[in-house]
């Protein structure tokens, strides 16, 4: 009886220690299976912040190669004013911009003796030389200083009047009309602050110049008269445009 007890406790021991052995077995099975699925999760999250980074970097470095910009001056187009700039990256931190603009105004007598209008026109040519603060290199972006030059033409067409204010009139009678032309010289420098994505680029700017007309007295009426008269003026600006 004694040995069939001591025979049947082995026997006991034995299916448990199996137990054991399985249990451990899928416990290891287990964290296996675990420590393999952090791994592939680690290496997916890794691989995903690479390519993120990758992408952005190149994102960046495609912006910094485009080293051309062509701009238009949004709210000049409200008073009839058109305005286009070109902008070449030439270092680091410096670029060139070059415009040209136009832009015309009618002036109504509203008087029965002058019939026919005011007439005023004009055309510009700007050259900028700028310097940027960049944050990273090859990126025109950010605050900028930079001088520049302007020349302006402008012409109105308008009655002629003596030292009286009076019209004059021909030999016939009728009313004297003039073509008047001046040119405008105007150095200058100014700041701003242009920022942009990869092909959208948008620059805000402040100047101050000094005009210098080629004669005098200025042209008759505001705008005219503005653009005319010897002295400071200021410029503002806020341009849009495309990168490439």
């Amino acid at each position: 009886m004694a040995e069939q007890a001591t025979a049947e406790q082995a026997t006991a021991e034995q299916a448990t220690a199996a137990k054991i052995a399985d249990v451990s077995l899928l416990v290891t099975g287990h964290e296996r299976h675990l420590n393999f699925a952090m791994k592939i999760s680690l290496f997916v999250l890794l691989s995903a912040i690479s390519l993120c980074s990758v992408y952005a970097q190149s994102t960046a470095d495609s912006a910094a190669t485009r080293n051309n910009s062509l701009k238009i001056n949004p709210l000049s187009l409200i008073v009839g004013d058109v305005s286009v700039f070109y902008e070449r990256i030439l270092t680091k931190r410096a670029s060139l911009v070059g415009g040209v603009g136009f832009g015309s105004e009618t002036y109504e007598y509203h008087n029965v003796n002058n019939p026919s209008p005011r007439l005023f026109h004009y055309k510009r040519v700007t050259l900028e030389y700028r310097h940027y603060f960049p944050r990273r290199p090859l990126s025109p972006t950010g605050f900028y200083a930079g001088v520049y030059g302007r020349f302006s033409g402008l012409t109105l067409d308008d009655y002629l009047f003596d030292n009286q204010g009076t019209i004059i009139r021909d030999p016939s009678g009728r009313l004297v009309r003039a073509i008047q032309q001046l040119y405008v010289w105007m150095p200058g420098a100014m700041a701003g602050v242009q920022t942009s994505t990869p092909r959208v680029v948008v620059d805000l700017f402040l100047g101050l110049h000094y005009q210098l007309p080629t004669s005098s007295p200025p042209l008759k009426a505001v705008l005219p008269e503005q653009m005319s008269r010897k002295g400071f003026a200021p410029r503002f600006g806020l341009t849009m445009g495309y990168r490439f």
